[in-house]
């Protein structure tokens, strides 16, 4: 099995609005998409939906709006905690945190996934471009088309390129971890594009501008 996927109300019963998370499990990591949902004839929703950021979705009794997403690579996995017959919490990269939430039948398959997918990925300490750019994916306001299913988010992701801010890439970092594999410093953190005071061009061995002088970042 290469990947599983599913989607489940994760928010208390009767409470609007309806949080639904859509996660991913494939062999990069935990991806969760989570968004509001509220009923079209509810209140002003039915009046003011729209206005207030919510889509009608054809087919459906439901407007829905995006509320966030995650991503946690195998890994970048620091501990993975029980929370009740149908939930897991799964911490990783310097403090992110998924609520990962199943139909307790599957919890066996889904334990298995996990176990299989982290012995093939033993966690990495040092900091990384893959899993910082998936920060990024995470912090990005924009999604684009918000009714595209996670699985198309993260196919439409894996075909981006990202400037990754080196304060991103830290957060990566895993403190105390020893590495299993030591993987290359992004070209984007390692130099800068342009000289932060004149603007110059750089190129990717320049340690100083060849135009002003200044000493460029390491």
């Amino acid at each position: 099995m290469e990947t599983m996927s599913w989607s489940l109300p994760t928010s208390p019963a009767g409470e609007l609005p309806v949080i639904v998370s859509e996660y991913l499990l494939n062999p990069l990591g935990i991806f969760v998409k989570r968004e509001k949902r509220m009923p079209k004839k509810a209140g002003l929703t039915a009046l003011t939906g729209f206005r207030i950021g919510y889509a009608a979705v054809p087919g459906t009794d439901y407007r829905a709006a995006p509320m966030d997403r995650n991503a946690i690579l195998w890994h970048k996995i620091t501990r993975i905690k029980e929370a009740g017959e149908g939930c897991l919490i799964v911490s990783g990269n310097r403090q992110d945190t998924i609520n990962l939430c199943f139909d307790p039948v599957n919890r066996t398959a889904v334990q298995a996934f996990i176990k299989t997918m982290r012995q093939q990925h033993p966690t990495i300490g040092a900091p990384d471009d893959v899993a910082a750019s998936w920060l990024c994916w995470r912090d990005d306001d924009d999604w684009g088309d918000a009714q595209l299913s996670l699985a198309e988010m993260v196919a439409q992701e894996n075909d981006t390129e990202r400037f990754i801010e080196l304060e991103i890439f830290e957060e990566t970092r895993l403190p105390g971890v020893r590495d299993h594999a030591v993987p290359e410093m992004p070209v984007t953190a390692e130099r800068l594009a342009c000289c932060s005071q004149c603007g110059t061009a750089l190129g990717s061995d320049d340690n100083f501008c060849p135009e002003c002088g200044l000493r460029q970042r390491d």
